[in-house]
């Protein structure tokens, strides 16, 4: 009996922890040492982000000659353009900052990540692209379930990431599109 309640106490208590944190928080959000203002088009130079797109595979991308990021550097040139990229979803998975990420491929072992931030986040209603950013997340969350293996085109602002060094199957220069503008078959 003393192992059943303590089994239940431990149970409970998981499950207390778990319920508001990371991706089943509704308000969960990217954090300072992300380059969060830059990711979710909140810093000062989001309004100078051209929104005519360039369309671009997924090894083109990854190719770009990038400089490496640091979490306090402002935004880049490569961010300040709206890519389009139609291929392969290899992965799709939702991370605890709440963020969708939709892991692109072409086949050929060269990768993108493009993610769609948590609506949620009390930062995102001052994003220039909350309504788009809303309507791909709504989006990604209707097709959750039947979207790997297919190919869509996602169109989003470029964003160089701060480099994980350790493997990821993401774009060899760290380049993604975040937030994701657009996604459709």
């Amino acid at each position: 009996m003393k192992n059943l309640e303590g089994f239940l106490f431990m149970a409970i208590l998981l499950f207390a922890f778990s319920c508001d944190k990371g991706k089943n928080n509704p308000r969960s959000c990217n954090g300072e040492t992300t380059r969060r203002d830059v990711k979710i088009c909140i810093d000062d130079l989001a309004a100078v982000i051209d929104t005519i797109p360039i369309q671009i595979s997924v090894d083109s991308i990854g190719a770009l000659n990038v400089p490496e990021i640091s979490r306090d550097d402002p935004r880049q040139d490569v961010e300040k353009r709206v890519f389009t990229i139609t291929a392969k979803v290899h992965k799709i998975s939702k991370h605890r900052d709440g963020d969708w990420k939709v892991k692109l491929t072409d086949g050929n072992d060269k990768f993108i990540n493009c993610e769609s931030p948590n609506p949620g986040c009390e930062f995102i209603p001052t994003s220039r692209f909350l309504d788009k950013i809303i309507l791909s997340r709504d989006w990604i969350e209707a097709h959750q379930d039947e979207i790997v293996g297919k190919v869509v085109t996602i169109t989003g602002v470029g964003f160089i990431d701060i480099d994980h060094v350790y493997p990821r199957n993401a774009a060899e220069n760290e380049m993604e599109l975040h937030p994701i503008l657009d996604i459709h078959y």
